[in-house]
């Protein structure tokens, strides 16, 4: 997949699955619904379809509605033959484990021609491209890859996110264009007895060693990106077996081959940090201060949220300086810049990554995305400064890279507080009483204020962020994206396309896919300390950052604990009210601004969200 200017792929995870470079990918569709639609603004006035968005447990789920199972890919796998397989192998790398391969190797279409003309998966470890044709099934291709879907997704956890990326596609066409195309499949249970039939091929295929060079480290890293925390013992021991088979091919070079060093980076990966900080300290006793020890610590130092984002991506920048070849601490370097809100710098290692094609496809497709992302200005692509002058840097914290449409980009920034006092103070129209309480939320109303009914005692399972569906029965010509919201109802489709905004941010800057629960309020906060500690909030851009903040906490006390806009007159939108059941009134936004105007002197978000749920079971 060395060509990353693909139109369309799939991501399992952080994991490249699939890529088209000519248009758009066909049997993943399979695993989403119509509604899981990204939407995502293209300018001030155009919103379009950047994606699908779901996890593991959906897919999977759509795929059995099909047909489609992980035991009937393990039948098709056991149906083809070893001869089969050894001759329609890509090369030497595949072929010396041949005898290894099952249904999530064998069936792994990788690149797709979407061409009129093709339309074929190439295949990663096998020539599908030329082996699909021979079966006697309509649709073969797409047949063959919705098994090493089924395949790949019966190894990962259920709340594992996918992601269908369109946006290169729909840059040309009408905004108002959807992608979405179900499949047919209705013939993929004849699928392992057409692969039964195969007969090994017997024309000899030429070897291209520069080709073959390429493949190594691509299918090495397909295997090794395979494990995680939730791999079973069985899946566990099949990659350890391809793993030592391939590695015995020639030594694996890089600053993160080790297999210690890559057991650590899974755990900071999967965000496990119980003993990572002890592992890596006897790391370093053993090893010294060698540069893959230092990237540990930075990225442990990030995710545990104990340093800035500006100053952990000043120590991976003097890392991927330091040694061209450590593509993890480039990208890591390109997605921290980008949350301490330093454009130019996150592009200058975006390019950077995307230039290397000895780099993982999976690491160079972010940085496109990156790249993607955020605007090119006269400051893009500006390494940041040498390790000696890092120290003297004075930390910006007004850079904005959102865009600020929705209709909330214009509204004035809140005034200035006094230290000591709340910024925004509670709405004027709250009852006297209820401006000096300094929880953030107001207490139940008077018995004589209309009540909203009581919640539904229903399980939320708490969506994803970025692919947040508008409210029932809204709709998003309701609001255009440069109107104000003047009404409830109006309000929630803001709310709703700013915490979308704010969570392909999230996934760009950390790796993290939000979801509406606290455990995304536990990050944000964490972000919010350190990226705009001390920051001025009467600063546009700062007030716009808090905003998109507080929209994510609406959404998920709206989503998850019922919560109503009530209030929304005032121009600012920190004085706007919510009303959580039974009768709680709170300022969501405005309890963003208090959070980093006092910092330490104000309760966390996380123990405002437990009062707000608290509060609301004690009611029921």
């Amino acid at each position: 997949m060395t060509d990353l200017s693909g139109t369309s792929s799939l991501r399992v995870g952080e994991r490249l699955i699939a890529l088209s470079h000519d248009g758009l990918l066909a049997a993943e569709y399979a695993l989403f619904d119509p509604s899981e639609i990204v939407l995502h603004a293209s300018d001030p006035v155009t919103v379009r379809e950047a994606g699908y968005m779901t996890t593991a447990r959906e897919g999977l789920g759509r795929l059995a509605r099909s047909g489609v199972t992980p035991e009937l890919a393990h039948d098709a796998a056991k149906a083809v033959s070893a001869e089969v397989i050894a001759s329609f192998a890509r090369g030497a790398t595949a072929r010396s484990v041949a005898a290894e391969l099952g249904a999530q190797e064998l069936f792994d279409g990788a690149i797709y021609r979407a061409s009129a003309s093709v339309q074929c998966y190439e295949g990663a470890w096998l020539d599908l491209r030329a082996l699909a044709p021979q079966l006697e099934l309509p649709s073969a291709p797409l047949l063959l890859q919705v098994l090493h879907l089924a395949a790949t997704l019966a190894e990962v956890s259920a709340q594992t996110t996918l992601h269908l990326s369109t946006t290169a596609a729909m840059r040309d066409r009408r905004p108002s264009e959807r992608t979405y195309q179900r499949p047919a499949l209705e013939a993929v249970r004849r699928t392992p007895a057409a692969l039964r039939k195969l007969r090994p091929r017997t024309i000899l295929v030429d070897v291209d060693m520069s080709r073959e060079a390429r493949l190594y480290p691509a299918l090495l890293a397909r295997v090794r990106e395979r494990l995680s925390k939730d791999t079973v013992p069985r899946v566990r021991a099949h990659l350890g077996v391809l793993d030592r088979t391939l590695s015995a091919l020639t030594e694996t070079a890089g600053p993160m081959a080790d297999a210690e060093l890559r057991a650590i980076e899974r755990q900071l990966d999967e965000r496990d940090l119980g003993d990572a900080a002890d592992r890596i300290q006897r790391l370093e006793q053993a090893r010294g201060d060698i540069p893959a020890v230092r990237y540990l610590q930075a990225r442990l130092a990030l995710l545990q949220g104990e340093e800035p984002p500006r100053s952990v991506a000043q120590k991976l920048s003097a890392i991927a300086d330091q040694d061209k070849g450590f593509h993890q601490a480039a990208l890591g370097a390109a997605r921290t810049w980008l949350a301490a809100g330093e454009d130019g710098h996150a592009r200058y290692f975006a390019h950077q990554l995307l230039d290397d094609s000895s780099a993982s496809d999976s690491e160079r497709l972010v940085a496109l995305e990156i790249l993607g992302t955020v605007p090119a200005t006269a400051a893009s692509m500006a390494p940041p400064p040498g390790a000696a002058d890092l120290g003297n840097e004075t930390p910006s914290v007004q850079v904005r890279r959102a865009p600020r449409l929705l209709g909330l980009g214009d509204l004035p920034p809140p005034g200035k507080a006094r230290a000591g006092t709340a910024s925004p103070p509670p709405s004027p129209r709250a009852p006297p009483h209820r401006q000096g309480w300094s929880g953030g939320s107001s207490p139940p109303p008077a018995a004589s204020s209309p009540r909203p009914p009581p919640r539904a005692a229903v399980h939320y399972v708490p969506e994803l962020v970025e692919s947040l569906p508008l409210p029932a029965g809204s709709s998003e010509a309701a609001l255009g994206f440069n109107d104000r919201p003047v009404t409830p109802a109006q309000v929630r489709i803001a709310m709703t396309r700013l915490s979308r905004d704010l969570a392909r941010d999230y996934r760009l800057w950390y790796g993290k896919t939000l979801r509406c629960d606290v455990i995304a309020i536990d990050g944000m906060q964490q972000h919010l300390a350190h990226r705009f500690a001390g920051a001025d909030i009467t600063d546009e851009a700062v007030a716009w950052e808090l905003r998109r903040h507080g929209a994510l906490v609406s959404e998920i006390i709206a989503r998850k604990l019922s919560g109503t806009w009530v209030d929304v007159g005032p121009t600012e939108p920190g004085y706007w009210a919510m009303r959580v059941p039974p009768g709680t009134r709170t300022n969501p936004i405005g309890r963003v601004y208090r959070f980093v105007a006092l910092g330490h002197r104000e309760r966390d978000l996380v123990s405002y969200f437990i009062e707000l749920e608290g509060r609301g079971r004690s009611g029921a």
